[in-house]
Protein backbone atom coordinates (compact mmCIF):
# COMPACT_ATOMS: atom_id res chain seq x y z
CA UNK A 1 0.00 0.00 0.00
CA UNK A 2 0.90 3.46 -0.69
CA UNK A 3 0.58 6.21 2.22
CA UNK A 4 0.51 9.60 1.15
CA UNK A 5 1.32 12.66 3.89
CA UNK A 6 -0.22 15.58 3.92
CA UNK A 7 -2.68 15.49 1.39
CA UNK A 8 -5.84 17.77 0.77
CA UNK A 9 -9.00 16.30 1.67
CA UNK A 10 -11.28 18.62 -0.73
CA UNK A 11 -9.65 16.03 -3.43
CA UNK A 12 -11.13 13.62 -2.39
CA UNK A 13 -15.10 14.62 -1.58
CA UNK A 14 -17.47 15.95 -3.56
CA UNK A 15 -17.81 19.02 -1.66
CA UNK A 16 -14.33 19.75 -2.62
CA UNK A 17 -13.87 20.96 1.23
CA UNK A 18 -10.99 20.24 3.47
CA UNK A 19 -7.59 20.61 4.83
CA UNK A 20 -4.57 17.97 4.35
CA UNK A 21 -5.12 14.14 5.61
CA UNK A 22 -2.36 13.39 7.99
CA UNK A 23 -1.88 10.07 5.69
CA UNK A 24 -4.42 9.01 2.67
CA UNK A 25 -3.97 5.48 1.75
CA UNK A 26 -6.56 3.58 -0.51
CA UNK A 27 -7.81 -0.35 0.19
CA UNK A 28 -8.37 -2.70 -3.04
CA UNK A 29 -8.58 -5.94 -0.92
CA UNK A 30 -9.51 -6.92 2.49
CA UNK A 31 -5.68 -7.30 2.93
CA UNK A 32 -5.18 -3.87 2.56
CA UNK A 33 -7.89 -3.17 5.19
CA UNK A 34 -5.72 -5.15 7.40
CA UNK A 35 -2.64 -3.65 6.40
CA UNK A 36 -4.16 -0.23 7.27
CA UNK A 37 -5.20 -0.80 10.80
CA UNK A 38 -1.85 -2.19 11.29
CA UNK A 39 -0.25 0.57 9.99
CA UNK A 40 -2.60 2.91 12.08
CA UNK A 41 -2.45 1.38 14.89
CA UNK A 42 1.48 1.55 15.10
CA UNK A 43 1.68 4.86 14.45
CA UNK A 44 -0.73 5.95 16.72
CA UNK A 45 -3.28 7.46 14.18
CA UNK A 46 -6.84 7.67 14.18
CA UNK A 47 -8.12 5.82 11.34
CA UNK A 48 -11.09 7.16 9.27
CA UNK A 49 -12.65 5.14 6.32
CA UNK A 50 -14.26 7.09 2.82
CA UNK A 51 -15.43 5.79 -0.32
CA UNK A 52 -16.71 8.26 -3.48
CA UNK A 53 -16.30 11.11 -0.44
CA UNK A 54 -20.29 12.20 -1.47
CA UNK A 55 -21.35 11.74 2.18
CA UNK A 56 -18.81 13.35 4.23
CA UNK A 57 -17.58 17.19 4.95
CA UNK A 58 -14.08 18.13 5.97
CA UNK A 59 -13.20 21.29 7.90
CA UNK A 60 -10.10 23.21 7.04
CA UNK A 61 -7.79 21.64 9.54
CA UNK A 62 -8.57 18.40 7.36
CA UNK A 63 -8.67 14.97 9.82
CA UNK A 64 -5.00 14.62 12.23
CA UNK A 65 -4.98 10.14 11.73
CA UNK A 66 -5.09 8.16 8.52
CA UNK A 67 -8.08 8.18 5.72
CA UNK A 68 -8.72 5.17 4.25
CA UNK A 69 -10.56 5.04 0.72
CA UNK A 70 -12.04 1.96 0.21
CA UNK A 71 -12.14 1.16 -3.59
CA UNK A 72 -12.75 -2.56 -2.95
CA UNK A 73 -14.44 -3.69 -6.36
CA UNK A 74 -16.74 -6.50 -7.10
CA UNK A 75 -20.32 -7.39 -8.06
CA UNK A 76 -21.77 -10.96 -8.22
CA UNK A 77 -25.63 -11.56 -9.24
CA UNK A 78 -27.30 -14.96 -9.10
CA UNK A 79 -31.05 -13.69 -11.35
CA UNK A 80 -32.19 -16.81 -10.00
CA UNK A 81 -31.99 -16.37 -6.33
CA UNK A 82 -31.71 -12.59 -6.39
CA UNK A 83 -28.70 -13.10 -4.08
CA UNK A 84 -26.53 -9.94 -5.06
CA UNK A 85 -22.60 -9.70 -3.39
CA UNK A 86 -21.06 -6.38 -4.06
CA UNK A 87 -17.66 -4.90 -3.08
CA UNK A 88 -17.67 -1.74 -0.48
CA UNK A 89 -15.80 0.28 -3.03
CA UNK A 90 -18.07 -0.31 -6.18
CA UNK A 91 -20.15 2.33 -7.54
CA UNK A 92 -23.83 1.94 -6.20
CA UNK A 93 -25.36 3.30 -9.46
CA UNK A 94 -23.90 0.91 -11.40
CA UNK A 95 -25.21 -1.92 -8.90
CA UNK A 96 -28.48 -0.44 -9.38
CA UNK A 97 -28.13 -1.17 -13.49
CA UNK A 98 -26.35 -3.77 -13.27
CA UNK A 99 -29.43 -5.65 -10.84
CA UNK A 100 -32.33 -4.46 -13.21
CA UNK A 101 -30.86 -5.46 -16.28
CA UNK A 102 -30.51 -9.04 -14.51
CA UNK A 103 -34.36 -8.93 -14.34
CA UNK A 104 -34.06 -7.67 -10.00
CA UNK A 105 -36.05 -5.84 -8.21
CA UNK A 106 -35.78 -3.91 -4.76
CA UNK A 107 -33.27 -1.32 -5.73
CA UNK A 108 -34.26 0.23 -8.88
CA UNK A 109 -35.70 3.06 -7.18
CA UNK A 110 -32.31 3.61 -5.48
CA UNK A 111 -30.63 5.15 -8.89
CA UNK A 112 -28.43 7.54 -9.18
CA UNK A 113 -27.42 7.99 -5.59
CA UNK A 114 -23.71 8.84 -5.78
CA UNK A 115 -21.21 7.13 -3.63
CA UNK A 116 -19.96 3.14 -2.66
CA UNK A 117 -21.87 0.28 -1.98
CA UNK A 118 -20.01 0.29 1.30
CA UNK A 119 -21.86 3.48 2.98
CA UNK A 120 -25.22 2.36 1.99
CA UNK A 121 -25.96 0.05 5.05
CA UNK A 122 -23.97 2.44 7.35
CA UNK A 123 -27.01 5.19 6.31
CA UNK A 124 -29.41 3.19 5.42
CA UNK A 125 -29.67 5.11 2.02
CA UNK A 126 -33.19 5.20 0.36
CA UNK A 127 -34.92 6.68 -2.13
CA UNK A 128 -38.56 6.90 -3.51
CA UNK A 129 -40.07 4.59 -1.31
CA UNK A 130 -37.09 2.14 -1.01
CA UNK A 131 -34.24 1.38 1.35
CA UNK A 132 -31.41 -0.90 2.23
CA UNK A 133 -32.41 -2.19 5.14
CA UNK A 134 -35.52 -3.75 3.00
CA UNK A 135 -32.65 -5.94 1.10
CA UNK A 136 -29.74 -6.15 2.56
CA UNK A 137 -29.18 -9.70 3.98
CA UNK A 138 -25.57 -8.80 5.67
CA UNK A 139 -22.38 -6.75 5.94
CA UNK A 140 -18.87 -8.40 5.64
CA UNK A 141 -16.53 -6.20 7.32
CA UNK A 142 -13.27 -5.97 9.70
CA UNK A 143 -13.74 -5.57 12.92
CA UNK A 144 -11.08 -3.27 14.22
CA UNK A 145 -11.49 -4.72 17.78
CA UNK A 146 -11.16 -8.12 17.37
CA UNK A 147 -8.73 -7.55 14.89
CA UNK A 148 -11.27 -10.36 12.41
CA UNK A 149 -13.24 -10.29 9.80
CA UNK A 150 -17.19 -10.89 11.18
CA UNK A 151 -20.60 -11.07 9.24
CA UNK A 152 -23.35 -8.86 10.49
CA UNK A 153 -26.90 -9.56 9.66
CA UNK A 154 -29.64 -7.05 9.27
CA UNK A 155 -30.94 -7.16 12.84
CA UNK A 156 -27.09 -6.46 13.98
CA UNK A 157 -27.33 -3.18 11.89
CA UNK A 158 -30.22 -1.66 13.76
CA UNK A 159 -31.24 -0.06 10.93
CA UNK A 160 -33.74 3.74 11.64
CA UNK A 161 -34.24 6.36 9.32
CA UNK A 162 -30.97 7.35 7.74
CA UNK A 163 -29.15 5.46 10.42
CA UNK A 164 -27.95 2.67 11.48
CA UNK A 165 -25.47 0.97 14.72
CA UNK A 166 -23.16 1.36 12.19
CA UNK A 167 -23.10 5.02 12.50
CA UNK A 168 -24.06 5.54 16.08
CA UNK A 169 -23.36 2.81 18.98
CA UNK A 170 -20.52 1.34 16.81
CA UNK A 171 -19.02 4.04 14.81
CA UNK A 172 -15.69 3.10 13.57
CA UNK A 173 -15.25 -0.24 14.58
CA UNK A 174 -16.59 -1.98 11.63
CA UNK A 175 -14.53 -1.50 8.02
CA UNK A 176 -17.22 -2.98 5.55
CA UNK A 177 -15.60 -5.07 2.58
CA UNK A 178 -18.78 -5.98 1.00
CA UNK A 179 -22.22 -6.45 1.44
CA UNK A 180 -24.90 -9.01 0.26
CA UNK A 181 -28.54 -8.19 -0.79
CA UNK A 182 -31.60 -10.71 -0.95
CA UNK A 183 -33.46 -9.16 -4.43
CA UNK A 184 -36.54 -10.22 -6.02
CA UNK A 185 -37.19 -11.78 -10.05
CA UNK A 186 -39.42 -9.13 -11.61
CA UNK A 187 -42.60 -10.56 -12.42
CA UNK A 188 -46.00 -9.63 -13.75
CA UNK A 189 -46.83 -8.79 -10.15
CA UNK A 190 -44.34 -6.08 -9.64
CA UNK A 191 -45.47 -2.82 -8.74
CA UNK A 192 -43.91 0.43 -8.65
CA UNK A 193 -42.84 2.02 -5.22
CA UNK A 194 -46.18 4.18 -3.89
CA UNK A 195 -43.81 7.33 -3.47
CA UNK A 196 -45.29 11.10 -5.33
CA UNK A 197 -42.99 12.69 -6.98
CA UNK A 198 -42.35 8.80 -8.34
CA UNK A 199 -45.66 7.95 -9.00
CA UNK A 200 -46.44 11.54 -10.70
CA UNK A 201 -42.78 11.30 -13.01
CA UNK A 202 -44.62 8.12 -14.35
CA UNK A 203 -48.24 9.46 -15.35
CA UNK A 204 -46.19 11.94 -16.94
CA UNK A 205 -44.98 9.85 -19.20
CA UNK A 206 -48.74 7.76 -19.69
CA UNK A 207 -46.98 5.02 -17.95
CA UNK A 208 -49.25 2.92 -16.17
CA UNK A 209 -47.75 -0.51 -15.50
CA UNK A 210 -44.37 0.34 -15.44
CA UNK A 211 -41.52 -2.21 -15.59
CA UNK A 212 -38.37 -2.25 -13.20
CA UNK A 213 -36.33 -0.64 -16.08
CA UNK A 214 -38.82 2.72 -16.24
CA UNK A 215 -39.31 3.11 -13.13
CA UNK A 216 -35.23 3.35 -12.63
CA UNK A 217 -35.09 5.26 -15.61
CA UNK A 218 -38.02 7.63 -14.47
CA UNK A 219 -35.77 8.39 -11.13
CA UNK A 220 -32.84 8.85 -12.75
CA UNK A 221 -34.84 11.70 -14.54
CA UNK A 222 -36.21 13.06 -11.28
CA UNK A 223 -32.76 13.24 -9.62
CA UNK A 224 -30.99 14.61 -12.95
CA UNK A 225 -33.25 17.97 -12.75
CA UNK A 226 -33.71 18.29 -8.86
CA UNK A 227 -30.25 17.07 -7.87
CA UNK A 228 -26.46 18.50 -9.67
CA UNK A 229 -24.23 16.38 -10.89
CA UNK A 230 -21.07 16.03 -8.27
CA UNK A 231 -18.63 15.55 -11.65
CA UNK A 232 -20.27 19.46 -12.76
CA UNK A 233 -21.33 21.16 -9.18
CA UNK A 234 -19.45 20.88 -5.77
CA UNK A 235 -22.33 18.91 -4.27
CA UNK A 236 -22.99 16.06 -1.44
CA UNK A 237 -26.60 15.68 -2.60
CA UNK A 238 -29.79 16.32 -0.03
CA UNK A 239 -27.55 17.84 2.70
CA UNK A 240 -30.19 17.68 5.20
CA UNK A 241 -32.49 15.16 6.56
CA UNK A 242 -35.76 15.03 6.43
CA UNK A 243 -37.46 15.59 9.70
CA UNK A 244 -39.40 13.31 11.95
CA UNK A 245 -41.72 15.27 14.21
CA UNK A 246 -44.70 13.73 16.30
CA UNK A 247 -47.62 13.68 15.14
CA UNK A 248 -49.33 16.32 17.11
CA UNK A 249 -46.34 18.68 15.87
CA UNK A 250 -47.03 17.62 12.36
CA UNK A 251 -51.04 18.20 12.80
CA UNK A 252 -50.11 21.41 13.80
CA UNK A 253 -48.16 22.44 11.52
CA UNK A 254 -50.20 21.42 8.69
CA UNK A 255 -53.31 23.29 9.71
CA UNK A 256 -51.41 26.01 9.72
CA UNK A 257 -49.36 25.09 6.63
CA UNK A 258 -52.10 22.93 4.43
CA UNK A 259 -49.52 22.30 1.20
CA UNK A 260 -46.25 20.58 3.68
CA UNK A 261 -45.97 17.39 2.75
CA UNK A 262 -45.78 14.64 5.58
CA UNK A 263 -45.94 11.26 5.97
CA UNK A 264 -46.90 8.97 8.52
CA UNK A 265 -44.22 6.60 9.90
CA UNK A 266 -44.92 3.27 10.99
CA UNK A 267 -44.34 4.21 14.70
CA UNK A 268 -46.86 7.02 14.57
CA UNK A 269 -44.63 9.68 14.46
CA UNK A 270 -44.56 11.70 10.52
CA UNK A 271 -41.61 12.93 8.25
CA UNK A 272 -41.99 16.10 6.67
CA UNK A 273 -40.20 17.36 3.57
CA UNK A 274 -37.22 19.66 4.88
CA UNK A 275 -37.12 21.13 1.01
CA UNK A 276 -40.36 21.75 1.39
CA UNK A 277 -39.56 23.73 4.61
CA UNK A 278 -36.28 25.72 3.68
CA UNK A 279 -38.02 26.69 -0.11
CA UNK A 280 -40.87 27.96 2.66
CA UNK A 281 -38.71 30.35 4.38
CA UNK A 282 -37.70 31.82 0.88
CA UNK A 283 -33.75 30.26 1.21
CA UNK A 284 -34.38 28.42 -2.21
CA UNK A 285 -31.38 29.94 -4.81
CA UNK A 286 -30.20 31.89 -1.65
CA UNK A 287 -26.42 32.28 -1.83
CA UNK A 288 -23.61 33.64 0.24
CA UNK A 289 -19.87 33.56 0.65
CA UNK A 290 -19.43 31.15 -2.22
CA UNK A 291 -22.38 28.51 -1.18
CA UNK A 292 -25.64 28.29 -2.78
CA UNK A 293 -28.94 26.23 -1.81
CA UNK A 294 -29.37 25.10 -4.81
CA UNK A 295 -32.01 26.61 -7.05
CA UNK A 296 -34.13 23.17 -8.58
CA UNK A 297 -34.40 21.99 -4.85
CA UNK A 298 -33.69 23.62 -1.88
CA UNK A 299 -32.33 20.41 0.09
CA UNK A 300 -28.71 20.39 -1.92
CA UNK A 301 -26.00 23.00 -0.88
CA UNK A 302 -23.77 23.75 -3.43
CA UNK A 303 -20.23 25.11 -3.79
CA UNK A 304 -19.97 27.79 -6.47
CA UNK A 305 -16.57 28.98 -5.67
CA UNK A 306 -16.05 28.42 -1.54
CA UNK A 307 -12.40 27.86 -0.43
CA UNK A 308 -13.39 27.21 3.57
CA UNK A 309 -15.65 25.31 5.44
CA UNK A 310 -16.47 28.53 7.21
CA UNK A 311 -18.12 29.65 4.39
CA UNK A 312 -20.66 26.19 4.41
CA UNK A 313 -21.25 26.47 8.03
CA UNK A 314 -22.16 29.96 7.62
CA UNK A 315 -25.08 28.57 4.93
CA UNK A 316 -26.18 25.96 7.85
CA UNK A 317 -26.38 27.51 10.13
CA UNK A 318 -28.42 30.17 8.18
CA UNK A 319 -30.61 27.47 6.94
CA UNK A 320 -31.24 25.85 10.26
CA UNK A 321 -32.18 29.21 12.40
CA UNK A 322 -34.72 30.79 9.76
CA UNK A 323 -36.66 27.16 10.02
CA UNK A 324 -36.08 26.75 13.37
CA UNK A 325 -37.70 30.25 13.78
CA UNK A 326 -40.50 30.05 11.33
CA UNK A 327 -41.63 26.56 12.14
CA UNK A 328 -40.10 25.30 15.32
CA UNK A 329 -38.40 22.37 13.66
CA UNK A 330 -34.69 21.76 13.81
CA UNK A 331 -32.87 20.83 10.60
CA UNK A 332 -29.79 18.06 10.85
CA UNK A 333 -27.14 17.49 8.32
CA UNK A 334 -27.44 14.47 6.62
CA UNK A 335 -23.46 14.27 5.53
CA UNK A 336 -21.01 13.34 7.89
CA UNK A 337 -18.90 16.41 9.58
CA UNK A 338 -15.60 16.71 10.68
CA UNK A 339 -14.68 20.02 11.58
CA UNK A 340 -12.94 20.82 14.33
Amino acid sequence: MNFLNETRLANYTTMHLGGPAKVIAEAYSEQDIIDAVAYAAANGLTLLVIGQGSNIIFGDNGFDGLVLINKIGGLLIDSQTGIVRVGAGTNWHDVVIQTVQNGLVGIEAMALIPGTSGATPINNVGAYGQDISGVLVSVQAFDTQTKRFVELTNADCTFSYRNSILKSELYGRYIISSVTLQLKKADTTYHAPKYPALQAELARREIIYPTPEQVMQAVIAIRTVKLPDPRLISNTGSFFKNPIVTKEKALALTQAFPTLPHYPQANGSEKLAAGWLIEAVGLKGHKERGIAVYDKQALVLVNENARSFADLKNMIDKVQTTVLTQFGVTLEPEPEIFAA
